[in-house]
């Protein structure tokens, strides 16, 4: 009777254990969402580094130390050239861009809809970019911690990783360190392939539009760039500003069907050339789940966790094919890959 009360006992304080963990994670998911964000630009500064060093021989130190300021560089270049430069042309975009949905809900009026893309009198645009302001505030401090915090991590990955590994039982130590090196190489991975996706469709939207005769071309092919980083959603959100700039160009609608074409021989590029290529000697995750990690990303962290699904996909996709199936490092690289 009494080891039949020890049991029980037992079980409730594993459960209670259980919900006490959930709820903390629950209440603590945007420090999740950052400690998650650190881990993937660590991973970048562990990219550049080990490039570094094979280019010039270096030992590690001396090669994470140029990384580092290379990325701390590119940082306060690309800050100056907005600040310079680029902050006047996207404030065109963005003025080009109301005066296009200005000209779309005129259209649209024409047709008995009215006030579609506007509320109280208000533009749409405006009033998203004000209720954007806040998000973004908090974004500019979660990216400063998010730098500062993978930088310690970079420098330092193996006594990050053991530190996290001490919080598991002699046991599953192991399983955890090999989950966590199998899991950093699917991200790699993944990287790798976003950026090449990044700036080749930058690149070829820029050219585009600049060929089309937008104004602004650079900023257009940065957004379009940017909105790479968000799997198969992120096209369709780079195009709206291309589109919305194209109805300001002229009366007609000739710069606007000229834009969604070039749009889609971009990306048609990029879905049948370039994006199978990528697959084949990157990491290639299934559509429908990378969709559903994506929005189920957004129930939980909000808008920056669209930012992230991909990646956090990824590392799950990852991680249960290496924990629960109990696969090798290299049986599971192929596995993602095919």
């Amino acid at each position: 009777m009494r080891q039949q009360t020890e049991t029980t006992l037992r079980q409730a304080a594993i459960w209670i254990g259980l919900g006490s963990a959930a709820f903390l994670a629950w209440e603590l998911r945007p420090a999740i969402l950052l400690a998650f964000g650190a881990v993937l630009l660590a991973i970048v500064f562990d990219l550049l580094t080990e490039a570094v060093s094979r280019i010039s021989g270096l030992r590690r130190s001396w090669s994470f130390a140029i990384a580092t300021a290379i990325i701390i560089a590119l940082i306060i270049v690309c800050f100056w050239l907005f600040g310079m430069n680029l902050t006047q042309q996207f404030a065109q975009v963005m003025k080009r861009i109301s005066a296009g949905e200005a000209s779309f809900s005129a259209v649209l009026s024409r047709y008995g809809f009215n006030n579609v893309l506007s509320g109280n009198g208000g533009s749409f645009i405006e009033g998203m970019l004000k209720s954007l302001l806040p998000t973004a505030t908090g974004l500019a401090e979660g990216a400063i911690i998010m730098l500062i915090a993978s930088i310690y991590i970079a420098a330092r990955p193996e006594r990050h990783r053991d530190g996290a590994a001490d919080f598991f039982p002699p046991s599953a130590r192991n399983k955890f360190l090999r989950a966590v090196e199998g899991v950093g190489i699917v991200l790699e991975e993944w990287i790798l392939g976003q950026l090449v996706l990044m700036v080749t469709v930058g690149v070829l939207v820029t050219f585009a539009v600049w060929f089309i005769g937008l104004p602004n071309p650079f900023p257009l092919g940065v957004i379009a760039g940017l909105t790479e980083a968000i799997p198969y959603l992120g096209p369709w959100i780079g195009a709206v500003p291309s589109l919305l700039v194209a109805l300001t160009v002229s009366n007609s609608f000739q710069p606007v069907i000229l834009t969604a074409i070039a749009y889609l021989g971009v990306h048609l590029i990029e879905g049948y050339i370039i994006g199978p290529l990528i697959q084949r000697w990157f990491v290639g995750i299934p559509p429908a789940l990378m969709l559903l990690g994506i929005f189920t990303s957004q129930l939980l962290f909000g808008f920056p966790g669209i930012v992230l699904g991909g990646p956090i996909t990824v590392a799950l996709f990852a991680g249960i094919k290496l924990v629960y199936l109990k696969q090798t490092v290299e049986t599971a690289d192929r596995n993602i890959r095919a």
